[in-house]
């Protein structure tokens, strides 16, 4: 049955071409309907829905599939789906399928959950529905319709808030088999209802009249990828002893025989037992658990995760060494499975989890349980690695391991700041996700999304909220000239009609730090939390950023200006380039009189000079808005000042790209042993600040595999939509690295690079340019390049 059921992408506009093919919609109504059983906006719970219909053609189908919030569809039997791809309060998007249908008798089964409004963050809930449409001549057996479907409410399934824990990441399940009805998932249990049309689907490009509700769009991305994890070690077994793993309780001899019947389907638990396995994934992993058990009738499992194990009973950040078990606490986020004795009983959760622990804890009651199978499957965006390097250091290419990691676990239908305590795209972190993606991959669709989403978003102010989608709504003002710098990042790797789509959103940014410029021609913005990284300061907040007149907050409007007169000059405006160039004369001009000390080559974070940071000399030097005299002065300060408040792992993004304009491979080799220092506690991410950090796998922390690739290796693009390159290594003397990267239109760019000497080779039909450390450049050709300075 799998076989003819396969996920396609069905591009529509303004997320590309329309596809005449698909007879879902017309004059912006589609003929689908979304249904639900007559209960409250809001509520809770989980429901199925059937159709039972019979087909008297084959041929191939286009099915689409949204829900509200999340579903899993069977048809005939077999489960075929999971969704839907993530969207907000404007945007629904449909799954689409291709479906080779035989003639004949097929049923459909999809069970619908909502979280009345406590699930994930991420998750923005509207009204409990389905919808599925279709196409063909027999597509109104099939779509959703009153007439089509019924509907079941499932009792077995109840969500309960994590206790102790951000509600970001949604709630735990209790997944009770004796309310959850046998035969379901082919529709052949009792108690089915008739259902309610709640509306007809409104098409998101051609609906111009309708009442509040999300808009349709068939969904841009591929199906998630998912395959099994063998790879686990079961590190204890033992009794309960609440959060700790005692080492002394461990029955050591029976782990391996253990882990192997988990393996195999054969792991059996006696009555009136209680038993608590911890295992010790072989890597870092977002997981959808599935459970199959046979007997065990009052049996409680229930599965923890964890990223790491704690040294203290009340401190989440107490971790050390990670991969440390022996008396140490597991704080975890659960789920609860209830067997009622049926054999093969099937159960999975509505939500992805994240980790590397995993705490199997299972008590039994009167009749004796078998594990036939502990699925834990792999759940992330698929994304390409059509690029790669080699740095010709092992710590670095082993950072090289974990940033890659890093950006996988953080990348699923949207882009995310960490998989385990939030899951949410947040504007900072995804910038530099966004640049990294289409420097190591040909793949720009989750690129594109992020960028579409946010615009989506963007509030009447002219800011963008600081994370979207979120059902909390959360402003970060100094989150948002970082769209503008995204934007063109995707302009230069990629080029394209976004671009100019997406331009006026970019441009509004300005209209929102225009509002707030005050008398001295700088800005203050009346409004929290201005997050700015994690270093010293209280909240990530520099001094003033919240009450007065901050020179980082000025910096980071001046860097968004700097990049919006680049978007218009990449484009061909050189008029709006100049107006933005100008612009950002005056506001430097402002920041100088305001802030520069040129006793010390520095700027201030302050007009009393109580706070210098590197934030606001990399910022300033960035901009590309000072004059050159105090811009060499200004890096030099950078360079050499003592006492400034420091970057940490966010911020160091930014950092080394000032230490890349400076020419110091050395300062930048440095400033790597932040993310060195990760490599001696056995992580397999990169963590979201210096330790005690809170997040093991944190978004923006793979930064530096970009870095290794357009700054280390030198390879960025030369102008609009990668038509040229520019390749200007920096390396220390000594140094070797060798690195091939994907270019959008095809082939490969391959650098062998050291001190004086690089080969380089070009697909057909680029060309660009190499860059020597002192200015010289040479002309670059398609083919072989050898160079020798």
């Amino acid at each position: 049955m799998t076989k003819n059921w396969k996920r396609i992408t069905v591009d529509r506009m303004p997320f590309g071409r329309r596809v005449e093919t698909s007879r879902w919609v017309e004059d912006g109504v589609w003929a689908a309907k979304w249904i639900a059983l007559p209960s409250g906006r809001g509520s809770a719970g989980t429901v199925a829905y059937r159709n039972c219909f019979a087909l008297s053609t084959p041929g191939r189908r286009l099915i689409g599939v949204a829900a509200d919030a999340v579903y899993r569809l069977w048809v005939d039997g077999v489960e075929v789906a999971s969704g839907p791809e993530l969207g907000d309060g404007k945007n629904a998007f449909v799954d689409t399928f291709e479906w080779n249908a035989e003639p004949g008798e097929h049923v459909f089964v999809a069970l619908v959950t909502s979280f009345g409004g406590c699930g994930p963050y991420g998750k923005v809930e509207f009204e409990h529905g389905f919808l599925l449409a279709a196409d063909g001549d027999e597509a109104g057996k099939i779509e959703s319709r009153a007439e089509n479907f019924d509907a079941l409410p499932v009792a077995g399934l109840a969500f309960e808030p994590i206790r102790g824990w951000p509600a970001s990441v949604g709630q735990e399940l209790t997944f009770d088999a004796a309310g959850y009805p046998a035969g379901i998932e082919r529709g052949c249990c009792e108690g089915w209802r008739p259902v309610t049309e709640l509306r007809p689907g409104g098409d998101a490009d051609l609906r111009n009249e309708f009442v509040p509700q999300p808009l349709l769009r068939p969904a841009t991305l591929p199906e998630m990828e998912t395959k099994e994890i063998r790879g686990f070690t079961v590190r204890y077994a033992g009794p309960f002893g609440g959060r700790l793993f005692r080492a002394a309780d461990n029955r050591a001899e029976e782990l391996d025989g253990i882990g192997e019947a988990l393996r195999n389907g054969t792991f059996e638990v006696p009555p009136r037992t209680e038993l608590r396995l911890l295992l010790e994934l072989d890597d870092y992993y977002c997981v959808r658990p599935r459970l199959v058990t046979s007997g065990g009738r009052g049996a409680k499992i229930s599965l923890g995760w964890a990223e790491t194990l704690m040294t203290e009973e009340r401190e989440v950040r107490a971790k050390a060494e990670r991969t440390q078990w022996r008396d140490r606490y597991f704080f975890g986020i659960y789920d609860h499975f209830l067997p009622d004795g049926r054999e093969r009983m099937a159960f999975w959760t509505a939500w992805y989890r994240a980790g590397r622990f995993v705490s199997l804890e299972i008590r039994t009651g009167g009749e004796p349980l078998r594990i036939d199978r502990l699925g834990l499957e792999e759940f992330r965006y698929p994304l390409a690695l059509d690029s790669s390097i080699s740095t010709g250091c092992a710590d670095l290419d082993q950072l090289s391991v974990l940033a890659r990691r890093t950006l996988e676990m953080c990348s699923h239908d949207t882009f995310m700041d960490c998989p385990y305590y939030e899951q949410l795209m947040y504007l900072g972190d995804t910038r530099i996700q966004a640049l990294l993606t289409l420097t190591i991959s040909r793949d720009s669709r989750l690129v594109e999304k992020a960028l579409r989403m946010f615009a989506s978003a963007q509030l009447e102010s002219g800011l963008f909220p600081s994370r979207h989608p979120s059902r909390i709504t959360q402003i970060i003002p100094t989150f948002s000239p970082f769209f503008i710098g995204m934007l063109e990042d995707y302009a230069r790797w990629r080029g394209g009609p976004l671009v100019a789509e997406l331009l006026p959103a970019a441009r509004r940014v300005t209209d929102a730090y225009e509002r707030w410029i005050g008398g001295d021609g700088l800005v203050s913005i009346p409004r929290t939390w201005c997050f700015v990284d994690w270093t010293g300061w209280t909240a990530g907040v520099p001094p003033e950023a919240e009450r007065g007149v901050s020179g980082i907050v000025n910096a980071l409007y001046l860097y968004g200006l700097g990049s919006l007169a680049n978007l218009y000059e990449l484009t061909g405006d050189g008029v709006m380039a100049d107006y933005f160039r100008r612009r950002a004369e005056v506001l430097a001009g402002a920041v100088i009189r305001k802030f520069w000390r040129e006793e010390r080559s520095l700027f201030a974070d302050t007009a009393d000079d109580r706070s210098f940071s590197e934030h606001m000399q990399i910022l300033m030097l960035l901009s590309g808005a000072l004059p050159e005299k105090i811009e060499t002065a200004c890096g030099r300060g950078l360079c050499e000042a003592d006492g400034l408040v420091r970057t940490t792992v966010y911020f160091s993004f930014y950092l080394f790209e000032a230490y890349r304009k400076l020419n110091r491979p050395d300062l930048f080799d440095r400033r790597l042993d932040l993310f060195r220092s990760m490599l001696k506690l056995n992580l397999a991410t990169l963590l979201e600040e210096p330790e005690p950090s809170r997040s093991d796998c944190h978004a923006w922390s793979a930064h530096i595999l970009w870095h290794f690739y357009a700054s280390m290796l030198g390879v960025r693009p030369a102008g609009y939509g990668f038509r040229q390159v520019e390749i200007r290594p920096q390396l220390l003397p000594g140094r070797r690295v060798h690195g091939r990267i994907a270019h959008p239109a095809g082939g490969v760019i391959e650098v062998e690079a050291e001190a004086g000497r690089a080969v380089v080779t070009l697909p057909p039909g680029l060309n660009g340019s190499y860059c020597f450390p002192d200015g010289r450049r040479v002309a670059l050709a398609p083919g072989r390049n050898e160079i020798k300075g």
